[in-house]
């Protein structure tokens, strides 16, 4: 076997045969054939250090055997040096560096400085990586003039860019971005092939640029040094994976987080491919500052614990464990756990202490700053924030000196000290505009804003508090569905002080608009833009994190099924009953969770994956002509009241055809919230004696004091507004926090309910008015359509009889066949939603206030949650009716994002929403969708017939002998939502009127 057949078996042998091998044929080689041997075994371990390392680290253990079974030093020295390269591509540098050592030693002793001096590079990356930097320079010098002197120029620029990269871990950014200049010079001079190189030093002379606010040369650079490692394909797989993990911080220094957030978690997927799990952990704590600036707190923690036991656990790496604890530390602060987060902060300052990490040290004083502001000790916080500034602008490090001039324009301004705070805010304000660092400028500008005011300068602060709002605006546009909504979290400040002004300025247009920009902005913008976030087939999700995503969903329902007592209610197997038996409540709770945030997290990814493109530019922003516009469109007869909570008080605004006026009802909230919680507590003593002997008592000595509620409740709500409200026919209610839990409908004007006088629909936006209206508009039909109406109704075993029987006449009266019992599935309503003209489902609800994203409705395979439904198509569908417990309930996020079952349907195309506020009782569910449809299907509009439906079940109960269920309890929990026209075109309703020959219930 000749020396390159030797090499090429070798290089496919296992462990086992390559050292046979080697005693087999290396004695009868001739020296020529030997060396051949090593030179190409040394190659191919350099050549595999970044595609397969395990390889790269047994070929040098084959140089080790060559070179003790020939008793020849040079080839035990090459072994010697491609170990500790191995060892350090495998991020274990305390071990590469005693091979490092002796192959210099060995070198030396033969009198080869050359290739003492190329050992010289691997061991100044090692020594970088264990923040040893003094030890790292030792021997930068001497070596770079050795590469000079005998013309390896090659050698001399990664002597450069080692010594550049030591001076930008000392802070020292000019001199490093001088020894990248020269390492990319000395690169060109070679008459080799020197591509990579210059990409690598091009990759890192950006990193130098971004320390010093230069965001844009940097990204521009790093996409240079990208294109040259995408060109190599697999084999520079894990350096394209780093020029992504830097154009990812610099995207979250910049307010791009969505953007960055899917490089971060591309790189941490290329890490642990790759088994690189010091590097997977660095990604996972860069990504932590998104998550802490989106507001996602908790998880940021979590993540940053997590990579903080890694890397205790390591040997190396004390800088990324500092890193680590600073980002532990920021999340605790939010998470006002001030003890923690000190505790946190003085580990690291000592870690860093000890590495002359000076930049990283400021970094962390800064963080003390935050938590000594957020602690009220502005004296402390000052005197910190004031030493980091100055070490950042030694360094030129223009980010982190605005974020500290920031912080010291809010020391200023809580000490009342307005003109420095101004003067600093401008000089922040500067940077971040220089460098499009979008959330720095908006917090400028809101804090300009604030001060301006304070100065009494109103159309000043008019203009810097736009300016503010325009820039979360761009934030926003940039970022996926939920990110939208935990983004917004805690900036319902800006908007009320920017809402007053507005007001203060008498432009009531501007004021709503500001209204509006802070209320279901998620859903909003997605519907608005027809963003499309459908989880389909052309999503890049692996065939592993596909069958991934399946067994959560079927684990988080079996463990809801525990928690929730439902169990009994499906079909499980014996060894899933058995399994359950075996588990109590209170760690199947855990365990739902757990699948419910892994969940959450692989959806989170196919949105960014899928959005790329969205994600990449802002999408165009709205004026208040979004709001002003829509009065032409609005009927005659028609009243749009948005509601607005300001600290106490509270704003109606009236939108009709002639335009918007505002009624200020001061101290209002504390009443409303009184009010709202003994009305809740009333429904909620109802709801306890349904199908009790007692119930028709109850209920009876419950109806006086629910109608004195709701009297009261119309008295704050709509007394003011009597006038507009008489000359109206039909009411379109915005509510705003916890108005969205108030049937409106139900109020009493002291003889009448409202829905006894006016029809009344619900938008969670008035900006989404017009999209509903235009879906209503595109989805109206011919009345034979109908009978392609999907009709679903599931007792949950008996437990909901009347879900069926209320299915099977809904579909009498449209015309159609029920999906009832086990026919009634979420596969069905997926496969045949898309050409539905109408989807009504009577089924059990479940409203999660903890996860309002797992709120479900359960059918015969499994539950259809919040998250399922937003996948569904249904964009020729007029009306959906959700007869069933809660589908209405939501939880409040962002400023005012209304979160549950109904933004899934309105997102998957439903030009309107039937759902219930509360749980509702099983009987008059059915009797009154019988009603409903009845009206509905002689092509009256949506609105008038719920509305008719609920005047006859009220007049019905009234003259009965179940009047008790005049209660608003039995009727009012159903509310329309979005469009409220007819589903039938007009002047096609030549309907079949059916009489049904089913019995009263």
């Amino acid at each position: 076997m000749t020396a390159q057949e030797l090499a090429a078996t070798l290089l496919k042998a296992s462990e086992e045969q390559g050292p046979k091998l080697l005693h087999l044929y290396v004695p009868h080689l001739t020296a020529a054939e030997l060396n051949t041997l090593v030179h190409r075994l040394k190659r191919e371990a350099d050549r595999y250090w970044n595609s397969n390392v395990k390889l790269s680290f047994r070929l040098s253990g084959y140089l080790l055997l060559i070179g003790d079974l020939t008793k020849d030093s040079y080839y035990h020295a090459l072994g010697l040096w491609a170990r500790g390269d191995a060892l350090r591509r495998m991020e274990r540098d305390q071990e590469a560096l005693p091979f490092l050592d002796a192959a210099g030693e060995d070198f030396l002793a033969l009198g080869d400085e050359v290739s003492w001096a190329r050992t010289r590079i691997g061991r100044i990356n090692a020594c970088l990586h264990l923040n040893r930097m003094t030890e790292a320079l030792r021997d930068v010098a001497a070596a770079r003039d050795i590469f000079v002197r005998y013309g390896k120029l090659v050698r001399a620029g990664q002597i450069d860019v080692n010594a550049a990269i030591i001076n930008f871990e000392l802070g020292q950014y000019e001199a490093a971005l001088r020894s990248f200049d020269r390492a990319i010079e000395t690169y060109q001079m070679c008459n080799e092939d020197v591509e990579l190189y210059i990409a690598r030093a091009r990759g890192n002379k950006a990193l130098a640029l971004a320390a010093q606010g230069r965001f844009r040369e940097a990204v521009e650079m790093h996409k240079q040094a990208r294109e040259t490692f995408e060109r190599y394909g697999p084999s520079e797989e894990i350096s394209l994976a780093r020029e992504d993990l830097n154009i990812a911080e610099i995207y979250a220094a910049q307010g791009h987080y969505s953007q960055a957030l899917l490089l971060y978690n591309q790189c941490r997927e290329t890490f642990e491919r790759h088994q690189m799990l010091e590097s997977r952990a660095e990604a996972t704590h860069q990504m932590c500052v998104c998550l802490l600036r989106l507001n996602r707190s908790r998880e940021a923690y979590e993540l940053a614990a997590e990579v903080v036991a890694f890397f205790r656990a390591t040997s190396a790496q004390r800088d990324n464990l500092a890193r680590a604890l600073m980002r532990q530390a920021s999340a605790a602060i939010l998470m006002r756990r001030h003890h923690e987060a000190d505790e946190l902060l003085r580990e690291a300052s000592d870690l860093l202490a000890e590495g002359g990490f000076v930049r990283l040290s400021a970094m962390a004083r800064l963080r003390r700053a935050d938590l000594y502001y957020a602690n009220g000790e502005l004296e402390k916080s000052l005197r910190e924030v004031e030493y980091v500034a100055d070490v950042f602008a030694d360094q030129e490090d223009l980010p982190n000196l605005a974020w500290s001039m920031l912080l010291q324009a809010y020391i200023a301004e809580a000490e009342r000290q307005l003109d420095t705070a101004e003067r600093l805010s401008h000089y922040a304000l500067d940077i971040a505009m220089a460098q499009e660092m979008l959330e720095l400028q908006y917090l400028c500008y809101d804090l300009l804003g604030h001060l301006a005011e304070l100065h009494g300068a109103i159309d000043q602060a008019m203009q810097y508090y736009d300016r503010a709002i325009q820039g979360i605006d761009e934030v926003q546009s940039r970022l996926v569905l939920e990110e939208r909504v935990s983004f917004l979290e805690g900036k319902g400040e800006l908007y009320r002080r920017a809402m007053l002004l507005a007001l203060q300025g008498r432009d009531v247009p501007r004021a709503l608009t500001y209204v509006e920009k802070a209320k279901s902005r998620a859903l909003g913008d997605y519907l608005r833009n027809n963003i499309d976030i459908k989880f389909t087939a052309r999503d890049r999700l692996s065939g592993g994190q596909l069958e991934d995503l399946e067994r959560l969903r079927e684990e988080q329902a079996w463990y809801s099924s525990i928690v929730y007592g439902t169990e009994g209610d499906v079909n499980l197997s014996d060894t899933a009953i058995r399994r359950i038996q075996s588990i109590d409540p209170a760690q199947a709770r855990k365990e739902m969770l757990q699948r419910e945030r892994r969940i959450e997290h692989l959806l989170e990814q196919v949105q960014l994956r899928s959005m790329s493109d969205v994600i990449a530019q802002p999408q165009k922003q709205w004026t208040n002509s979004l709001v002003t516009q829509l009065g032409p469109k609005i009927h005659s007869q028609t009243l749009i009241l948005e509601y607005y909570l300001a600290g106490q008080d509270l704003y109606i605004f009236c939108l009709t055809r002639e335009g918007i006026v505002v009624r200020c009802l001061p101290d209002a909230v504390t009443r409303l919230e009184r009010l709202l919680a003994l009305l809740r507590t009333n429904f909620d003593l109802v709801a306890r004696t349904v199908g009790t002997p007692e119930q028709a008592s109850v209920c009876e000595e419950l109806q006086e004091n629910c109608l004195g509620l709701l009297q009261r409740l119309y008295d704050i709500l709509l007394r003011p507004v009597e006038g507009a409200l008489s000359a109206c026919r039909h009411l379109v209610v915005v509510p705003y926090g916890m108005l969205h839990y108030l049937p409106f409908h139900a109020l009493l004007d002291g003889e009448r309910f409202v829905v006894e006088r006016v029809e009344v629909s619900y938008l969670p936006s008035v900006s989404l008015w017009d999209v509903c209206r235009q879906r209503g508009l595109n989805t109206q039909m011919r009345p034979e359509v109908l009978t392609r109406a999907l009709v679903l109704g599931f007792s949950e075993n008996g437990w909901l009889p009347q879900a069926v029987h209320e299915a099977e006449v809904v579909a009498q009266l449209l015309g159609t066949q029920p999906a009832v019992h086990e026919q009634a599935t979420t596969t069905l309503l997926q496969q045949r939603g898309a050409k539905s003209p109408l989807v009504h489902i009577a089924a059990h609800g479940l409203f999660r206030l903890d996860a309002p994203n797992f709120s479900s409705i359960r059918l015969a395979d499994r539950q259809l949650s919040t998250i399922e439904a937003f996948n569904l198509d249904l964009s020729s569908c007029s009306l959906v009716v959700l007869s069933a417990c809660e589908t209405g309930r939501a939880v409040i996020g962002g400023v005012d994002e209304v979160i549950g079952l109904g933004r899934g349907f309105l997102y998957a195309g439903a030009a309107s929403l039937l759902p219930t506020f509360w749980k509702v009782e099983d009987a008059s569910s059915a009797e009154l969708m019988e009603l409903f449809y009845r009206v509905l299907l002689r092509g009256e509009r949506k609105v008038s017939a719920l509305a008719q439906a609920q005047r006859d079940f009220i007049t019905q109960m009234r003259a009965s002998e179940r009047s008790y269920r005049a209660h608003p309890y039995f009727w009012a929990a159903f509310h329309l939502i979005g469009d409220a026209g007819p589903l039938v075109s007009p002047g096609m309703v030549e309907w079949d009127r059916r009489e049904s020959s089913f019995s009263e219930r």
